[in-house]
């Protein structure tokens, strides 16, 4: 019972708005507020469904689970105000595709992909790791690297470690068309290894050194930034 000059209690996600409601997972109760709710009922529609479509994909049953993936959408979609569902199930529905060898598909997942937005600077860098993907199976290896390229121009500090990865596909896919890797990019890499507090690899190519970066930071964790 809350008194009439009580505090009213923050919802334990947002802490912004009351906490009106009570949401319960693994024998934990939280009270949150309507919006953080609804947020939560969508990721557990999504999440306890994950076990299942995993196994699907480790069958090689591909159409089973991308049916799964649009059946969870086409259930939740009137309360996904937000579309971070509905992005989420785009990313799986690529990665499913990529697995199963269905290029042209993925290429087509992967416009829709981009139609919805991206959260996030880090969503489009795994946007474009899965576009790029899809071109190399369709043996547009230049595409490819365009695509990494541009989405390598979109930067924020916060969430430059998870970079890396797009980095050193540019490298092989650089090596691959017979490009040298552009030399703008040894800024990004410098920037990466001061995140995880390392020296720069003194190499004898930029691509050397990125190769060797992404070796000597595996596995470990990045400093926060202040």
């Amino acid at each position: 019972m809350q008194f009439p000059n009580e505090t009213p209690l923050l919802c334990a996600l947002c802490g912004e708005q009351p906490a009106t409601d009570s949401y319960a997972r693994s024998e934990r109760t939280k009270r949150v507020c309507a919006i953080c709710l609804e947020r939560l009922n969508l990721r557990s529609a999504y999440e306890d469904k994950l076990p299942h479509i995993s196994a699907l994909e480790r069958n090689g049953q591909y159409d089973e689970a991308l049916m799964c993936l649009d059946a969870i959408l086409d259930a939740s979609r009137d309360h996904d105000h937000e579309q971070w569902l509905a992005r989420s199930i785009a990313d799986h529905r690529v990665l499913v595709l990529l697995d199963a060898g269905r290029y042209a598909e993925a290429e087509e997942a992967c416009a829709v992909w981009a139609k919805l937005g991206f959260a996030d600077v880090s969503q489009r860098w795994m946007h474009a790791l899965a576009w790029a993907h899809a071109l190399e199976g369709l043996d547009r290896d230049r595409e490819a690297l365009v695509a990494l390229e541009d989405a390598l121009g979109y930067e924020d500090p916060k969430y430059l470690p998870s970079v890396l990865g797009a980095l050193t596909e540019l490298v092989r896919l650089s090596a691959k068309v017979g490009h040298a890797v552009d030399p703008k990019w040894a800024k990004t890499a410098a920037a990466i290894a001061e995140r995880y507090g390392v020296e720069m690899p003194d190499r004898h190519s930029l691509s050397d050194a990125i190769v060797a970066l992404e070796e000597m930071t595996r596995g470990k964790q990045p400093k926060r930034l202040v």
